[in-house]
């Protein structure tokens, strides 16, 4: 079989303002990628929804789009995986014996490897942050291939839809546990309720064996 996997981080930076880091991906097979984004534009036509869906900019008037394109998740075949640190300033990386750049690979490599199975292909898609994207990217590859045959690439977020949905589950996960904030927005808060009630548990954490929607919450010598 072939997949593709669509990944995204938020709060990634070990200096900015949030305690949080959030990374996450969307796992669908290759030959659905199409459908899936084709459909995505229908929603957003639909719904006069001219922007890139991000977190960052949700729309008040939306909440139509947010409910429907929700919905069509969990009708798919798409996968999410997140891997959600709430501690980040607490130089986590430190007791892996690493700097925070090296541990932005343990905590991809997380996210992913359960979605890599021996015999299949994998194509994965990284948004693209800043000009050593394509290094990170081939890094990638050597860590995950010993699982799987795998290719890395970066792309920008506007060029697909499921990298922006992907934005959208992990920044919901990370604003939910932000503790340096006031939790003002009323549509963001509605998309994090609505997405709670669809999955019939808070954004926190899952256990290990779910698969649809999976948020691996990664303490201290912890993993998963």
């Amino acid at each position: 079989m072939k997949y593709k996997i669509f990944c995204d981080e938020s709060n990634h930076l070990l200096n900015d303002r949030s305690n949080v880091m959030v990374n996450g991906a969307i796992l669908l097979p290759e030959e659905e990628v199409a459908t899936v984004n084709k459909h995505i534009k229908y929603l957003k036509h639909k719904h006069n929804y001219y922007n890139e869906l991000k977190w960052s900019k949700l729309i008040k008037s939306q909440k139509d789009f947010y409910i429907e394109l929700i919905d069509y998740f969990f009708e798919s075949n798409m996968r999410f995986k997140a891997t959600f640190i709430p501690n980040k300033k607490e130089e986590v990386h430190k007791s892996y014996g690493n700097t925070h750049d090296k541990f932005y690979y343990i905590v991809y490599y997380y996210t992913i490897k359960n979605f890599i199975e021996n015999g299949n292909d994998y194509k994965i898609y990284l948004d693209y942050k800043d000009i050593n994207g394509g290094k990170r990217a081939k890094k990638l590859e050597e860590i995950l291939n010993h699982r799987g045959q795998t290719q890395a690439f970066i792309i920008q977020s506007q060029e697909s839809q499921i990298l922006q949905l992907c934005d959208l589950f992990i920044g919901a996960i990370a604003y939910k546990n932000r503790t340096d904030i006031e939790h003002a927005s009323k549509i963001k808060n509605f998309v994090i309720e609505y997405l709670e009630n669809k999955l019939k548990y808070e954004l926190y954490e899952t256990a290990p064996w779910v698969e649809k929607f999976n948020i691996f919450r990664w303490v201290l010598s912890e993993r998963r």
